[in-house]
């Protein structure tokens, strides 16, 4: 598969990366440690994460899979949200959370939190889950600019960059949080994540601020009637070329469904 180094670092990932907030949808172990081998063997090399993907288990799942072979992949994870009651173990508790939170929506709804010490602590967290020592994007989830404490939290990530746990950072967020940042050209936009689609351009606030895409997802579920192949075919082979020089973000619970994507950014 192609690879790109992302604007504003020197960190070459693969063209197409592989989100896993559905992972835990799939509730065997095996059944997704395949999904995630299956990644790799396309030529995916970049995997997103998060604390509250799966309340931890996605972060889980991915260090089973990384282990003894880290340096062949690069990992984004996150701070800001997290899973109410801590992290799961197990998808039956997971999917045990989910049922409850259909009828106490508390239950599964993240718990925001933008104090710097919550956030050195759920990064050591996530490094233990993903049984690595560093972290090479780390990205603030869905930051309102008004609730953080910018400078605190940029002095943290420069002290975590220095002590080899992390190697960027940047946020991760809805166009219109994102926009915000951009619009003060604050330092933590070193990195950017976003929506976007074929249909509303959503990450053009972006490219107004003089910014490349970088990380951008949302491609697929905008289309809801995209349910075959080659329809997703044809939304990623337009979405490549809406993002150029970034990467774009796939989910699936389908391992049959990668090599036809991924065979579209050779």
């Amino acid at each position: 598969m192609n690879q790109v180094v992302i604007e504003h670092t020197d960190i070459q990932v693969s063209r197409i990366a592989f989100g896993t907030g559905s992972l835990h949808h799939l509730f065997g172990k095996r059944q997704r440690q395949r999904l995630l081998e299956t990644a790799a063997s396309v030529g995916i090399t970049h995997f997103d994460t998060a604390p509250y993907y799966g309340f931890g288990l996605a972060e889980t799942d991915l260090g089973a899979f990384l282990h003894g072979r880290r340096t062949a992949f690069t990992i984004t994870s996150k701070v800001g949200l997290y899973p109410p009651g801590g992290a799961s173990r197990s998808s039956f508790a997971v999917w045990s959370r989910k049922t409850l939170g259909k009828v106490y929506p508390a239950m599964v709804e993240p718990r925001i939190d933008w104090r710097v010490g919550r956030a050195a602590t759920s990064l050591n967290a996530s490094l233990r889950r993903l049984k690595t020592d560093y972290i090479d994007f780390l990205l603030l989830h869905e930051p309102d600019i008004g609730r953080v404490n910018s400078d605190e939290f940029l002095n943290w990530l420069e002290r975590e960059k220095r002590h080899g746990k992390i190697r960027c950072w940047g946020l991760a967020g809805l166009p219109e949080l994102l926009e915000r940042w951009l619009a003060v050209n604050h330092p933590l936009t070193q990195v950017l994540q976003t929506r976007d689609s074929l249909d509303r351009h959503e990450a053009d606030v972006i490219l107004r601020h003089g910014r490349q895409l970088q990380w951008t997802y949302g491609y697929l579920s905008s289309r809801r009637d995209a349910t075959q192949t080659e329809s997703a075919s044809t939304l990623i082979r337009q979405a490549l070329v809406r993002n150029p020089q970034g990467s774009i973000l796939i989910s699936t619970r389908r391992p049959e469904r990668l090599n036809r994507l991924v065979e579209l950014s050779e």
